[in-house]
């Protein structure tokens, strides 16, 4: 039975209203998955009416970036509509940005926007700490009487899509704990969203009204930019990768460059083998993995079904169909993607969205409840995660900073990593950058100890640099120390070495060994460079026009170099000053028309486009080349 359908979300929020009461606590997907122009509705109706108590529970609040600054907005604005368009903002959102949501109104989330809430008082008071498979318990304990959810259809068939996530338990969960009078479900509608057969398909009835109020785009986040370091660390983890096994990879710039090593090892394993190899530092345990195409293929078992995923199904490499019964070869909680991503999907052909299955973030974070048939799927499984710190004994930091401030959340990473250790021959990889810049401060990833942690020293596996490999499992202290002493960049080694005899962890007398003073960047740049072809920066597209990808790091390294009053104006001089010789308003004039910079119109701009094209000059090969031919002459 079809359920009622509304074409005004203010109707359809009043009759929310006038069915659950004035008490709405209305829980949202995490993501993409949410219905924004029902919740905006009803945050309408709540902050004209004080007597309306909301309260949302959800996750990952997604709103079209604030731009700031004559560049960030001449860059940028046209960014943001290629990947925002016409997406509703969510006023909830956009409104605690800003200090000003209504004291009726609660927003409570187990995942923030990565960085962008680390200073928002109400954002930060308001986080609840929660694996991803515990998020439904709270939302169960706290009375949630509405699910709003964005749904796909085709024909007369229904799809939740983006987000089977919680919402396929939920919904039986709560029909069958407080019935239709006390949980309705709300789905709307939106032709844009991608249409998702098998789990995630779900019968009409199992809605109490639907909302079809137009499509609307998708929030899309823009593909990140993958370099040189991330791909050796991408290298370095494909490496490990089992044949026939189980796979599931996490997000950003570091996820996108393990999924394209893993496509470059079986579309090109020739080349592939030979960029690994080149790399410096301990490889790790290759016997675990190997390094030649995937013969019997994969089977994805992931939290988030990303871009890169769906690539490699593609590219033939998960094909291995784990389900007795079903010809599935990747199971996925939710999705979240560039908009390429998302034309993919809608584009697809039936025969390859039947081997996706958008399912219950619990068959897929979690081992137990099915464990026999859980434990014969994941068969050599690799969970490879994403982290922002880890110290040299092993312990992880993924989703908040020492003094407790929450960048993003801890999702289900924890969740993979107590998975790796229960199932027979899996390992949980960790990736991430040796260093990182903060402040025009270069610091370490890799510290002696850290004021939070996400994954604890006892449960350490395997963690990726992009120097090497270290196997931590079952190794002593004194051991764990010394391989990851091994995978840090060389500027903090004697540091960490310091804090470790301190700590008693290494005997007084140890030696560095030379190879470690080796682990520079440089080295790594060297090791990659002639296989640079095969390591794009975006591997999967970007919706970035080629000039915006130049401006892009540029602009970047512009904001890196004027960060402090004393270099934006050493920067501003020697912009000013730079040699004519390089030609950079010609070779750069589609940059600086992209920018409005071609013809300036002030003083502001005029400085404005000679530190452009000072920026731009800083980061091309032609300018390095002509600055050491000017040397040599010198």
């Amino acid at each position: 039975m079809t359920p009622p359908v509304h074409t005004s979300a203010e109707a359809c929020a009043k009759a929310v209203i006038d069915t659950v009461g004035k008490d709405i606590r209305l829980a949202l997907p995490l993501g993409l998955g949410k219905a924004n122009r029902l919740t905006n509705a009803l945050y309408d109706l709540a902050k004209a009416d004080p007597s309306i108590s909301l309260t949302i529970y959800t996750a990952l609040s997604l709103v079209r970036p604030r731009l700031a600054g004559r560049l960030e907005g001449r860059f940028g604005g046209p960014i943001v509509e290629k990947l925002f368009g016409d997406y509703p903002d969510l006023t909830y959102a956009t409104d605690r940005e800003k200090g000003a949501l209504p004291p009726n109104v609660k927003v409570e989330e187990f995942f923030l926007a990565t960085g962008t809430l680390l200073n928002n008082e109400y954002a930060q008071r308001h986080y609840n700490s929660v694996n991803y498979t515990h998020a439904m318990r709270r939302i169960i304990a706290e009375r949630v009487n509405v699910l709003g959810q964005m749904i796909s259809r085709r024909d007369d068939r229904y799809s939740l899509s983006c987000n089977s996530d919680l919402s396929l338990d939920l919904i039986p969960l709560m029909r069958d704990k407080v019935g239709r009078e006390g949980f309705i479900v709300v789905g709307e509608l939106n032709a844009r969203l991608p249409f998702m057969p098998n789990d995630a398909e779900v019968p009409a009835d199992e809605f109490d009204m639907l909302l079809n109020a137009g499509p609307y785009d998708l929030a899309g986040p823009p593909a990140p930019r993958v370099d040189l370091i991330s791909h050796a660390i991408g290298l370095r983890a494909a490496r490990l990768v089992r044949d026939n096994g189980t796979l599931q990879i996490g997000i950003g710039s570091l996820g996108d460059g393990a999924a394209q090593s893993v496509r470059l090892r079986h579309t090109a394993p020739a080349i592939f083998a030979s960029a690994a190899r080149a790399l410096p530092g301990p490889p790790g345990p290759v016997d675990e993995g190997g390094i030649d195409a995937f013969e019997a293929g994969l089977y994805g078992c992931t939290e988030m079904f990303t871009q890169g995923m769906f690539e490699l199904l593609r590219a033939k490499v998960f094909t291995r169909a784990a389900h007795e019964d079903r010809d599935i070869t990747i199971d996925g909680g939710f999705f979240l993607g560039p908009q390429a991503f998302y034309r993919g999907l809608r584009e697809a052909p039936d025969a390859l969205l039947d081997r996706i299955n958008m399912t219950s973030v619990d068959d897929v974070n979690a081992l137990y409840g099915n464990e026999a048939v859980r434990r014969r799927e994941r068969i050599h499984a690799r969970f490879i995660n994403i982290a922002m710190k880890a110290t040299c004994l092993g312990a992880v930091t993924s989703d908040a900073l020492d003094d407790g401030r929450v960048v993003s959340g801890v999702g289900g990473q924890y969740n993979f990593v107590a998975q790796a250790h229960e199932l027979e021959g899996a390992r949980s990889i960790i990736l991430l950058k040796a260093t990182r810049e903060s402040a025009r401060r270069m610091e370490s990833n890799i510290v002696w100890s850290y004021g939070h942690v996400t994954v604890p020293r006892h449960l350490r596996d395997i963690i990726i640099t992009e120097y090497g490999v270290a196997d931590l499992r079952g190794q002593t202290d004194e051991e764990c120390v010394k391989r990851m002493l091994a995978i840090t960049d060389a500027r903090f080694i004697d540091g960490l070495v310091a804090d470790a005899v301190k700590a008693k962890k290494l005997a007084r007398d140890f030696k560095v060994p030379a190879i470690w003073r080796a682990n520079t960047p440089d080295a790594i740049q060297r090791a990659l460079s002639p296989h640079a072809n095969h390591l794009p920066p975006f591997p999967f597209g970007t919706e970035m026009s080629e000039v915006e990808q130049d401006l892009a790091p540029a602009l970047d390294h512009l904001k890196k170099s004027t960060g402090k009053p004393l270099s934006a104006m050493s920067f501003a001089m020697r912009a000013i000053l730079m040699p004519p010789a390089h030609n950079t308003g010609l070779r750069f004039a589609p940059h600086l028309q992209r920018l409005g910079l071609d013809t300036p119109h002030d003083l502001k701009d005029l400085v404005l486009r000679k530190m452009v094209l000072k920026s731009l000059s800083d980061l091309d090969p032609r300018t390095l080349a002509t600055d050491e031919a000017n040397d040599r002459l010198w």
